[in-house]
């Protein structure tokens, strides 16, 4: 399939500047990450402050990634009306919203703002997706894009290094107002990028589409329908090995929770490293699908070995285990994204990326509720869970084999 919409799109816009865009891309994906992690950062002082269980608290990323869902399927229209920079300061725009009605610190509140906070978070994608694919990478736009989504552990890191200090210092919601104001920061120094990089904004187009017109490109385009439920297996997977883990190692390990919590560390640290490594796997390989098919076969293989994990293994081992997983079932998201950007219509990346997206979000959602309700309600042990991780992977690895299919040799 060509880059190109075969009905005729207008004249490829001029090539933007690869190292400024992707300051700004990736500062824009860590600060909306940093504003959706800001309150479970400090879940235990804010619960008690508001009266609640901390568990309350952590529905916040629920409602977050709701809400990221909706804007991913609508966002491809603000890229095409005003422009991918301008739908990046409205991302951080509606973060920092979010933030601040956090901070007032009711229940109502905390809820109405993790909603608006995913709103900005769904934003992200579309257009930092629209303005890299814009960049001349030399090559490299594997790597380019990974580099981007290292934003997301860049933004989990600052949550736990700033916003603690900021909490014990003065309070929690001094510490949400500090993310809103470093948001509202950094949209104000892209304006004085939005005249360049927007240049190519159509100002007749629709600003809020159908939220089925991108589930409705993708399906039309088999490339994108199979890539789109690849990250569905993947993100689903993804985030069941974040959020079991330590409850895994702890309770059929028979892990204490100090190493258990170091393990997870390496699993994450492992992760963001992967980002780097697979973008630049698929820039030497010529191929994203490549490099994704690998990934999910290692990283299959790294859920059966940590579902075989037992106290009697030697703590290297474990540690092997979890961060060859790690590194490949968080490492695949900026390569993903650079193969969608690659293959969508050149005057629908924005709203292809968005769509898919809201598959991939769909997936987060699914995935670690799904393994949770199978755990409850039938007894499926975290151990069989892994080995179910793998099958899932395989099953997203059989998708994008199907992608393969329909992708020219470059």
């Amino acid at each position: 399939m060509s880059a190109a919409d075969p009905g005729g799109a207008s004249a490829a816009p001029s090539m933007l500047p690869v190292w400024p865009v992707l300051a700004a891309t990736t500062t824009t994906q860590s600060l909306t990450t940093l504003s959706a992690l800001a309150l479970s950062a400090v879940a235990p002082k804010a619960a008690a402050d508001l009266g609640i269980g901390p568990a309350l608290v952590g529905y916040q990323v629920s409602l977050v990634y709701g809400g990221a869902v909706i804007t991913s399927l609508i966002g491809g229209g603000f890229v095409a009306r005003l422009g991918a920079t301008r739908t990046s300061q409205i991302a951080l725009w509606l973060a920092a919203a979010g933030c601040l009605l956090s901070a007032i610190g009711t229940l109502p509140t905390l809820a109405l703002g993790a909603l608006v906070i995913g709103l900005g978070y769904g934003c992200t994608n579309p257009g930092a997706s629209h303005l890299l694919a814009r960049t001349d990478s030399g090559g490299h736009m594997n790597l380019i894009f990974s580099i981007k989504q290292c934003g997301v552990p860049i933004g989990g890191m600052l949550a736990g290094l700033l916003i603690p200090p900021i909490t014990l210092a003065f309070s929690w919601r001094a510490g949400l107002a500090t993310v809103a104001a470093l948001a509202l920061l950094v949209s104000a120094a892209l304006m004085a990028y939005r005249r360049n990089w927007d240049a190519d904004r159509q100002r007749t187009a629709r600003l809020f589409v159908s939220p089925l017109a991108g589930l409705r490109l993708i399906w039309r385009h088999p490339i994108l329908r199979w890539l789109a439920l690849c990250s569905f297996a993947f993100s689903a997977v993804q985030l069941s090995l974040v959020s079991l883990l330590v409850t895994y190692l702890v309770t059929e390990v028979q892990i204490d929770l100090v190493t258990a919590g170091g393990l997870l560390a390496i699993a994450q640290v492992a992760g963001a490293s992967g980002r780097l490594g697979w973008g630049w796997l698929a820039d030497r390989l010529r191929s994203g699908s490549k490099a994704m098919i690998l990934n999910g076969l290692l990283a299959a293989a790294a859920a059966v070995a940590t579902a075989f994990v037992t106290g009697g293994w030697p703590w290297l081992g474990i540690a092997a285990a979890v961060a060859l997983f790690g590194f490949c079932a968080i490492g695949w998201n900026g390569v993903f994204m650079a193969v969608i950007a690659r293959q969508a219509p050149r005057d629908s990346i924005g709203l292809a990326t968005g769509a898919t997206l809201s598959i991939t979000f769909a997936g987060v959602v699914v995935g670690p509720s799904g393994f949770a309700a199978l755990h409850d309600g039938i007894g499926l042990t975290y151990a069989s869970g892994y080995l179910l991780m793998a099958a899932i992977t395989l099953v997203g690895v059989w998708c994008m084999v199907q992608a393969r299919k329909g992708i020219p040799p470059r």
